[in-house]
């Protein structure tokens, strides 16, 4: 059976100057789609050349550590998996390989860094399997799926929601914000350890701990990929559910003014503890694609 995966539309915009650390992605042909959120540089360096940084090469370089990961990762998604290859053990050599691309791009020796230092990044990947959807998942990017008539909901929700109980209890604490990202670097250090959070970075064991969820195809399918920014219209502004989402998507154009909604609701940082949010104004990126 061929791929059937169709992209209809996509939004990636920047909570500032620049492009960002989300990226999106797809490939028609192999039946595959994802969205990547890399992770906002809590270390005390850099690791990858800035933009600009290289005398030689003024264009050369990232914005930040974690636009290098996610355009990194997003390149790798276009190498397909092998035939017959699992998911987990896909994303093991996706991951294995960016660790190899790290240690060719960094400007200071990868194994001397604190983990706080090393990028990483939420994302989900799907592929369409004969008659089934299969998604792998590390962080706090989500999908929603259409078929059959019915709507559901691809990832860590319990995980986006600790998130923002989190941010709410730092935020009404004196170090506020500052103490926030203070706390992120301590996550971060921990990162991808056991007993503590799995997401994309640099260390392949962590494919293991990946959410995997295959899902059948009643006739027409359609996916939402999005990043947990674009998901703030649902959690936490609860502007819309899974399913009236899902409608307004499937509107012609929709997309860009779903991102317009989000950045109405982001006007106010006074909303920032009642809503838990550590940045006022977050990344959001989506793609959607029909299966047929």
């Amino acid at each position: 059976m061929q791929p059937g995966l169709t992209f209809l539309d996509a939004v990636n915009v920047p909570s500032g100057p620049g492009t960002g650390d989300d990226r999106y992605g797809f490939d028609e042909g192999q039946g595959t789609a994802w969205v990547i959120d890399g992770a906002t540089d809590v270390g005390t360096r850099r690791l990858f050349p800035d933009i600009g940084e290289t005398p030689d090469a003024p264009d050369f370089g990232w914005a930040s550590d974690a636009a290098w990961y996610a355009d990194c990762l997003s390149g790798q998604f276009l190498n397909p998996p092998q035939p017959d290859e699992t998911a987990t053990a896909y994303l093991e050599r996706v991951i294995a390989d960016i660790d190899r691309l790290a240690r060719r791009d960094a400007v200071v020796p990868i194994d001397e860094q604190p983990r706080h230092n090393l990028p990483s990044a939420g994302g989900i990947w799907m592929r369409r399997v004969d008659d089934r959807l299969e998604f792998a998942g590390l962080g706090d990017c989500v999908a929603i799926v259409r078929t059959g008539g019915h709507t559901q909901f691809v990832g860590q929700l319990d995980l986006i929601r600790a998130e923002h109980a989190l941010n709410r209890k730092q935020l009404a604490e004196p170090a506020g914000k500052a103490g926030g990202y203070a706390s992120a670097r301590d996550a971060r250090n921990r990162m991808n350890t056991e007993g503590a959070h799995w997401v994309f970075s640099l260390h392949p064991e962590a494919a293991a701990h990946a959410e995997v969820t295959q899902m059948q195809i009643r006739g027409e399918a359609h996916v939402l990929l999005m990043s947990d920014g674009f998901f703030r219209l649902v959690e936490p502004y609860g502007l819309y559910d899974i399913n009236t989402l899902m409608d307004r998507a499937l509107e012609d154009d929709a997309l860009p003014d779903l991102t317009a909604q989000l950045r109405a609701a982001e006007q106010n940082p006074e909303d920032d503890i009642r809503l838990g949010r550590l940045k006022t104004s977050d990344d959001a990126c989506a793609v959607l694609v029909e299966i047929s």
